[in-house]
């Protein structure tokens, strides 16, 4: 923390070290020009002799010093604000759950995996799933007892981890026009819908494996 701090004192200077020099330039000038223009000829009258001018130092003076420091302090005030309000954002969106799915295919099983990618956990997951060829929906691809359960379900997934929810097991081929539509609500609020469409396939070991790449 401590650290930080430095850090935040360094950079406050090094970005405004020409503000400094501006002031402390005039703050050693504008007496000197000040003292000139008293000792000069004078055209006008002026108030107070050059004792009262000399009183007059002590006082200038003092009344900069706190101008500046007044400065000083609402520019560290507005960086600390800058500060707070990027950190309380990074809080937010790490402390933001957040859940990435992916549907796979061994067959004859059909299941989607569901991986709480946040540091906070996953609480009451529900899903609508929707299964199209091409732009067409196709009824009937979750059998009538899978939906039920599916209809029913509510989900916790602890932070960093995963579940997998088969929605078939008797499933032939799928070919690159299919795509599911998921609808996801968790922790209270309904998420953006995700289309998750057919990409290559690929081997793991002997079995032949349809890996759905999600959009978002």
């Amino acid at each position: 923390m401590k650290e930080n701090s430095n850090s935040n004192k360094r950079g406050f200077w090094k970005s405004n070290w020409h503000w400094m020099l501006f002031i402390l330039f005039w703050l050693l000038l504008f007496p000197y020009i000040l003292n000139k223009l008293i000792l000069i000829d004078r055209y006008w009258n002026i108030v107070g002799g050059p004792k009262e001018w000399l009183a007059f130092w002590p006082s200038y003076l003092s009344a900069l010093a706190s101008a500046v420091m007044i400065a000083y302090t609402a520019m560290t005030l507005k960086n600390n604000k800058e500060q707070l309000d990027e950190l309380k954002r990074q809080w937010d969106e790490d402390h933001t759950p957040s859940v990435s799915v992916s549907f796979n295919f061994i067959p004859p099983f059909a299941y989607l995996r569901f991986e709480n990618t946040s540091v906070v956990e996953v609480e009451d997951l529900s899903m609508k799933i929707e299964f199209y060829k091409g732009d067409t929906i196709v009824e009937g691809f979750i059998p009538k007892d899978r939906q039920k359960v599916i209809d029913n379900l509510k989900i916790n997934i602890e932070p960093k981890g995963i579940r997998n929810l088969v929605i078939r097991n008797n499933l032939g081929g799928l070919y690159n026009d299919e795509s599911i539509l998921l609808y996801l609500k968790y922790n209270g609020k309904e998420k953006k819908p995700i289309r998750i469409l057919c990409n290559d396939m690929f081997t793991i070991g002997d079995n032949s494996m349809w890996y759905i790449m999600q959009k978002r």
